[in-house]
């Protein structure tokens, strides 16, 4: 991957002022597999622009459930994290006040430079947070100026929807629909995994 001079400066830029969050619900649930193998690609390929725009991701942290621990799995390779943390505190049915303590301890040990977390969980976790709505597999990005900023809830909110990897990308990995519903979930991390 080849960035220009501009880019890395914009990039370094973000990474030296900013802090990050990011709230991901988990892709369509699957009973075999987690989620959807279509699903893997799709929250690998998000994972991929969100570490494009982003500085290095510390850790993901999820959910217990399958379908977020496989969101979060192919998340955090796209992401290039390797740090991916199981939290009950991210299940569905945690109470608000658990939720925010540990949304605000994660945010406290952090260091004072720039830093990103990104948290993989459910529909009522996003809406106890009272973050926008998220379908399926949407990402919301906070960001603010500082860590303090952050803890005092002053940031901003995008919500980043989900992306189809197009027909060339996949045609050239081998990933299209019908090889797809052949491949078990470890084959697709393997090919995921040496994608550029």
């Amino acid at each position: 991957m080849v960035f220009c001079a501009r880019c890395l400066r914009e990039k370094s830029a973000l990474a030296e002022n900013k802090f990050y969050l990011s709230f991901g619900r988990h892709e369509k649930p699957d009973y075999e597999y987690g989620i959807e193998k279509e699903g893997m690609l799709r929250t690998w390929f998000l994972g991929r622009q969100l570490q494009k725009e982003l500085p290095m991701c510390a850790t993901v942290y999820c959910s217990p459930l399958p379908r977020a621990e496989k969101t979060a799995f192919f998340q955090a390779l796209g992401l290039g994290c390797k740090n991916l943390a199981v939290n009950d505190n991210l299940h569905e049915s945690t109470p608000k006040f658990n939720i925010e303590r540990f949304v605000n301890q994660v945010i406290s040990t952090a260091g004072d430079k720039s830093f990103y977390h990104h948290f993989v969980t459910h529909l009522p976790v996003i809406e106890k947070l009272g973050l926008p709505e998220l379908g399926a597999g949407e990402i919301c990005l906070l960001t603010a100026e500082n860590k303090d900023e952050m803890l005092s809830e002053n940031y901003t909110v995008k919500v980043i929807t989900k992306q189809e990897p197009d027909f060339n990308w996949r045609k050239q990995r081998g990933l299209l629909p019908e090889r797809l519903v052949l491949l078990s979930a470890e084959e697709i991390y393997q090919i995921l995994q040496q994608s550029d």
